[in-house]
């Protein structure tokens, strides 16, 4: 009797092994499946959302290229055209001081200095600040040094001049021709800046 007891109950174990076995390779298949299938789900996700990111990147890239792009394109052109008025300024100088054309020459000097400063004064944004400061150095150098000798040799052909009178004059204009010597040196340094800024030069 006792044999039989221990023969069911040997049994009963068994057979609640078996099944627990059963239950639990069943539970951890379905966990496995689920965890597998979130894993999926997360890196499939996380793809779409990296792609999605990338594409923002790319469009904002772009967007900014062609925004700059055009910003130095603008630069390129007023720094050109700015070059190209510094040049007929720096020629009509040298007329505006020696030439006696009855104030001619002059007026041209300043047409060209007024159409080479409002140009400047228009497309202020879009120069450098080190470009400003020598651009104003060399506009202004070369009106009052051209002004200054023209007013001294004026005063030459003046009546009741005294000897005094005559040096003064005379270191006037050795004043502002030292001061126009510089106009090339202050023209040489802003030309070298214009072709650094659009980077025709190494920097």
């Amino acid at each position: 009797m006792s044999d039989e007891i221990i023969k069911v109950i040997a049994t009963n174990t068994i057979a609640l092994g078996i099944l627990a076995f059963l239950f639990r390779s069943i539970i951890r298949h379905w966990l496995d499946k689920d965890i597998s299938t979130f894993k999926s789900k997360v890196e499939s996700n996380a793809k779409e959302a990296i792609a999605s990111y990338q594409s923002d990147l790319e469009k904002e890239r772009i967007r900014l290229q062609i925004q700059y792009g055009g910003i130095f394109e603008k630069q390129a052109e007023a720094i050109l055209q700015l070059y190209r008025l510094i040049v007929a300024f720096e020629k009509s100088i040298n007329d505006a001081t020696f030439n006696d054309d009855e104030g001619t020459s002059f007026n041209e000097f300043i047409s060209h200095l007024q159409a080479m400063t409002n140009f400047y004064d228009d497309h202020q944004v879009l120069f450098p600040e080190v470009i400003e400061n020598l651009f104003n150095d060399f506009h202004n150098t070369a009106l009052f040094a051209t002004g200054d000798y023209r007013r001294s040799e004026s005063r030459l052909y003046s009546n009741h001049i005294t000897e005094k009178q005559f040096e003064k004059i005379f270191d006037r204009q050795d004043k502002a021709l030292e001061e126009l010597k510089q106009i090339p040196i202050i023209k040489k340094e802003l030309t070298l800046l214009l072709r650094k800024t659009i980077g025709t030069i190494e920097k």
